[in-house]
């Protein structure tokens, strides 16, 4: 089915899964052709990010050489992802693109101070929920060797029960912040798509998880899990740094890396933006048709 009609399917009824991952290979395609050189500049701005960050553990001066490219490519990929989503969601719905900097500028600067918000507050909260977690941590395993000891219990077995606990809690934890981060996942795509304030999308989004979180939950964070993994090797994080291979190649050897991981990461990405809007499209239709309502669109 041509692209042009893509919106009628997703007006109809509700899709499965495999049916979204069809449609967004078919938009990326498209999307892709039709904006080549948007694309390109992604691709690099991503290849750069990744690699910098392995020179940047490698140097000690000069580190503002890096610092300035790497804002500049930070902003690039904020506007083309806000980009991206205005751009497949006017595709799906057969409207012209028109470019209009402030507006674009506009949602990109909110959508910061949003994130920025967001990760600060979560930020206090895991905080205090690792320190929370540690002191928990070191009370089970005094106590634990008080327990074991007068029972006999072998070390061996007692140190497995305790990574069992503490897997278990690691779990609960991760939970918790999916949980978090679920309750925003169709706010981005309605505040770029739809023109309607922040407060009025932030509504329509959780109206629109009821009964829908799952639904874009498990395959946006697959991917993003997906994407995660691989360019984890990258990472400024302390632990994957220590874990990664590439602290044991020669720069010129990372070099080639960084093209092909930055690569399949930038369409990874781009793929993401797309099945999230197709699966925002498909469950905004269902709740308009359900309460007989006509959304504000551009």
């Amino acid at each position: 089915m041509a692209v042009e009609n893509f919106q009628r399917e997703l007006y109809e009824k509700k899709l499965e899964t495999k049916k979204y991952f069809s449609m967004a290979f078919e938009i990326l395609k498209v999307f892709i052709n039709e904006n080549k050189l948007w694309t390109i500049f992604f691709v690099i701005a991503n290849i750069w990010k990744l690699f910098s960050n392995i020179i940047e553990n490698r140097i000690y001066d000069y580190k503002f050489l890096i610092f300035i490219p790497n804002i500049a490519a930070t902003i690039y990929i904020g506007i083309f992802c806000i980009v991206s989503i205005i751009k497949i969601g006017n595709k799906i719905e057969n409207k012209v693109f028109e470019y209009n900097l402030k507006d674009i500028m506009k949602k990109y600067l909110i959508i910061i101070a949003i994130l920025v918000i967001a990760y600060l507050v979560a930020a206090e909260i895991i905080f205090g929920i690792i320190a929370n977690f540690q002191a928990a941590i070191f009370g089970m395993w005094w106590l634990g060797a008080e327990i074991a000891r007068p029972l006999y219990v072998g070390y061996e077995l007692f140190l497995i029960i305790f990574e069992i606990v503490v897997a278990i809690l690691s779990l609960v934890v991760f939970g918790a912040i999916i949980f978090l981060i679920s309750n925003v996942f169709y706010f981005v795509q309605i505040y770029c798509i739809r023109s309607i304030s922040v407060q009025k999308a932030f509504g329509l989004n959780l109206k629109l998880l009821e009964g829908n979180r799952l639904r874009i939950l498990i395959p946006v964070v697959s991917l993003a899990t997906l994407n995660f993994i691989l360019t984890s090797p990258f990472s400024n994080i302390a632990i994957l740094v220590s874990l990664s291979f590439l602290k044991f190649l020669p720069i010129y050897a990372v070099f080639p890396i960084s093209i092909i991981i930055g690569t399949v990461s930038s369409l990874l990405i781009i793929f993401i933006i797309t099945i999230s809007v197709i699966i925002y499209l498909n469950v905004e239709y269902d709740y308009v048709k359900k309460h007989n309502k006509n959304l504000e669109r551009k």
